[in-house]
C-alpha cells in the first residue's frame, strides 16, 4: 500500500469515526435548541475554528477566483444539511440511514457519467457488499416511511454527490484548506441569516454545557477538521473511494450506541459491520492497485 493510499485510508477512518459519534452530540444539543439555530451556532464555531487552523498552521489564502467554489458550498454544507434535517423530521432514522447509505452507488454512477471514470467489476462487488452491511445494521423498516421524507433524504444524497464531484474537479485549482474555509464561511453566512430571519438566534444558549460540547465537537471536529480531511481525500482519489468510507459511519454509530448508550447489539449488526469493513478494505485495495498501474 502506497503512502497516498495509506493517508487516504487514515483520513477516511478518522472522518467516519468523527461523523459516527456526531449523532450523540447532535441529539444532546437538540434537547435545548431548535435545529436551524443550532446549525447557525455550529457553523459559526466551524468558521472561527477554520480561521484559527489557518492562522496556527500559517496557511495563507492566495488571490484566486473563489467564486468558483460557491456551487460546491451550496451543495455541501448548505443544501445537504437542509434536506437531511427536513428528511429526519418526516421519516424514521432507520429509513434515513437506508437512503443515505446509497450514496456510494449514486457517486459511482455520477463519477462514470461526469468524470468519465472507469468502473471495475470488483468495485461494484465490494460496494454492494458494503451496502448490504449497511442495510443489515440499519434494518429495513418501511412502516414509518414517508414519501416526502424520503424525497428530502434523496435530495440530500444528490447534494452530497454534487459536492464530491465538484470538490474532485476543483481540487486541481484549490487546496483542501481553501475549499474548506470557503465552505464554512458560506454555511455560517447562510444559516445565521436564516436563523435571524426566522426568529433570531440566542447565542447565550451556548452557556448550556450540552449545547457548548456539541457546538465544539460538531463545529471543530465534525465540520472544520473533517471537511479538510474529506477534501484532501477527494484531491487524491476518486469520489467513489471516498464515498464508500461513509458506510463506516454506520458501524461507528451502532458501536457507540451499544457502548455508550447501552443499546442492543445483535448478530446481524456484527455481520453488517464485517461486510462494511470488508467492502471498504476491498475498495481501498483496488484503489492502491490502480495507483500502481
Amino acid at each position: 500500500m502506497g503512502k497516498t493510499t495509506l493517508k487516504v485510508a487514515l483520513c477516511g477512518t478518522i472522518t467516519s469515526v468523527v461523523f459516527g459519534l456526531s449523532f450523540l452530540f447532535t441529539k444532546n444539543a437538540l434537547d435545548f435548541v431548535n435545529v436551524f439555530d443550532f446549525l447557525a451556532i455550529r457553523f459559526t464555531v466551524s468558521f472561527l475554528s477554520m480561521a484559527a487552523i489557518l492562522f496556527f498552521l500559517k496557511v495563507k489564502l492566495t488571490k484566486k477566483p473563489y467564486y468558483k467554489l460557491l456551487p460546491l458550498a451550496i451543495f455541501q454544507p448548505v443544501l445537504y444539511f437542509i434536506f437531511e434535517t427536513l428528511g429526519l423530521v418526516h421519516t424514521s432514522s432507520s429509513q434515513a440511514g437506508i437512503i443515505v447509505s446509497t450514496l456510494p452507488i449514486f457517486t459511482l454512477i455520477a463519477s462514470r457519467i461526469f468524470l468519465r471514470e472507469k468502473i471495475r467489476p470488483a468495485q461494484v462487488i465490494f460496494m454492494a457488499l458494503s451496502l448490504l452491511g449497511a442495510l443489515m445494521i440499519i434494518g429495513i423498516n418501511l412502516s414509518n416511511s414517508s414519501i416526502l421524507g424520503d424525497l428530502y433524504l434523496f435530495l440530500a444524497v444528490f447534494s452530497a454527490v454534487g459536492y464530491s464531484l465538484l470538490s474532485k474537479k476543483l481540487s486541481a485549482q484549490f487546496n483542501p484548506f481553501e475549499i474548506t474555509f470557503f465552505m464554512m464561511f458560506c454555511a455560517m453566512i447562510f444559516f445565521n441569516a436564516a436563523g435571524l430571519i426566522d426568529n433570531g438566534i440566542d447565542y447565550g444558549i451556548m452557556l448550556n454545557p450540552q449545547v457548548l460540547a456539541a457546538a465544539l465537537y460538531l463545529g471543530v471536529l465534525s465540520s472544520a477538521v473533517n471537511f479538510i480531511l474529506l477534501n484532501y481525500m477527494l484531491s487524491k482519489v476518486s469520489p467513489i473511494v471516498s464515498s464508500i468510507f461513509g458506510n463506516l459511519t454506520t458501524v461507528v454509530s451502532v458501536a457507540a450506541g451499544a457502548l455508550i448508550r447501552g443499546e442492543a447489539l445483535f448478530w446481524y449488526h456484527i455481520c453488517g459491520m464485517v461486510f462494511i469493513i470488508a467492502g471498504v478494505m476491498g475498495i481501498n485495495w483496488i484503489s492502491s492497485r490502480k495507483a500502481k498501474d
